[in-house]
């Protein structure tokens, strides 16, 4: 007869009936990409409005991560899973990535993340936005990297750890943010410090994290060099140029929109800076007197007008602001050689050797011989 009482000591717990979880640790690059305020907007839109707004964003992550990773395939994957993944929840796109490179992992998902948000200025819903006098829908993103538990897959890694959590604060903190609202955190910028010339980050800001007991160092992309329209899914570019051109010339003070668009307009007109161009960065530094793209693409503009004390002076201006940048430095070096000033040449091209730049990069002049003696 069955025991109607039976020992609980005889019932298997969940523990117990579970093996041990397979499985390995793996340094994973995560980036969390979020909609500001997609709470007011479900609060005031009806559910049809609302889920056209999200279906909006999710259909444009999911077409140019896919471009994006497609062209990233020239690089040669080192592992036997595709090495990157891209999830959806809700309102949040997050993707993991790890190579054999850690730096080149978390430079990527920078890239990406920028051009997600030139693409997603660019979507309808921001177009009428701005065109009606309102902000453009605004993106956050965080970028970590650490260790995570990974059990493979058929399809790639079933991935748990604390890095992810980390990964969702910084992007959380990120909203906070007063350039791009791209922040990576303290493992992630070591990855990438002086590997990276054309990104330049704020000072290093300490942020108390929910859940997390040791504050966590973070920093915000401030300048980006990058030429979106090379990495963009076809036809994201065009909606971006124009909504931004727009913007530009209305209401909007989102300078990231001009350091994008800025770098793209050089590049299709063959690395010159049109008169367009320059009348742009001289509004933007009515604004922001600092701005490293406005100072930088002036100065190359009056450079090859052949404007050069005056194009001394705007790159005095953006070394003294961004000591740190090192193509800043380089493109003052080689006016300098043009000018035949050898001795401030050979500084400036040392600054920009001290800030990264390889010695095969440019040449240093040789040193002034020395006078006579007396």
């Amino acid at each position: 007869m069955t025991d109607p009482n039976p020992s609980f000591a005889a019932i298997p717990t969940v523990a117990a009936a579970e093996s041990p979880p397979t499985g390995e640790p793996l340094e994973t690059a995560v980036l969390f990409v979020d909609l500001v305020s997609s709470s007011d907007f479900a609060s005031v839109l009806g559910l049809k409005e609302y889920a056209r707004y999200i279906d909006s964003f999710e259909q444009l992550c999911r077409t140019q991560c896919e471009h994006f990773f497609r062209v990233a395939r020239q690089f040669e994957w080192k592992s036997d899973h595709v090495p990157y993944e891209v999830q959806f929840l809700g309102d949040e796109l997050i993707v993991y990535m790890h190579t054999d490179k850690r730096h080149r992992d978390v430079y990527q998902l920078l890239v990406l993340a920028m051009t997600l948000k030139c693409g997603w200025l660019g979507t309808a819903l921001n177009r009428e936005r701005v065109e009606a006098g309102a902000p453009s829908a605004e993106l956050a993103v965080g970028i970590h990297v650490g260790s995570v538990w990974a059990q493979r897959t058929p399809t790639g890694y079933k991935r748990r750890g604390f890095t992810i959590n980390v990964a969702k604060r910084v992007e959380s903190a990120s909203r906070e943010g007063q350039n791009f609202r791209i922040y990576v955190s303290d493992p992630a910028m070591k990855r990438v410090n002086r590997r990276i010339r054309n990104v330049l980050f704020s000072p290093r800001k300490i942020v108390q994290m929910k859940g997390v007991v040791v504050p966590v160092g973070v920093y915000e992309v401030v300048e980006s060099f990058i030429d979106p329209s090379a990495r963009l899914a076809p036809g994201l570019f065009e909606g971006f140029a124009d909504v931004a051109h727009f913007a530009m010339e209305t209401n909007a003070y989102d300078l990231w929109i001009h350091s994008c668009l800025q770098v793209a307009d050089e590049a299709r007109h063959g690395k010159k800076v049109t008169d367009e161009n320059m009348d742009r960065c001289r509004r933007i530094l009515n604004i922001d007197p600092k701005n490293a793209c406005a100072l930088h693409h002036l100065a190359q503009g009056l450079r090859d007008r052949g404007e050069f004390e005056t194009a001394l002076l705007v790159y005095q201006d953006l070394t003294s602001h961004w000591p740190g940048f090192a193509d800043g430095w380089l493109e003052m070096g080689k006016l300098m050689k043009m000018t035949g000033d050898l001795a401030t040449a050979r500084n400036a091209i040392l600054q920009a050797r001290r800030c990264g730049v390889a010695a095969e990069d440019e040449a240093l002049p040789e040193p002034p011989a020395p006078g006579p003696s007396h």
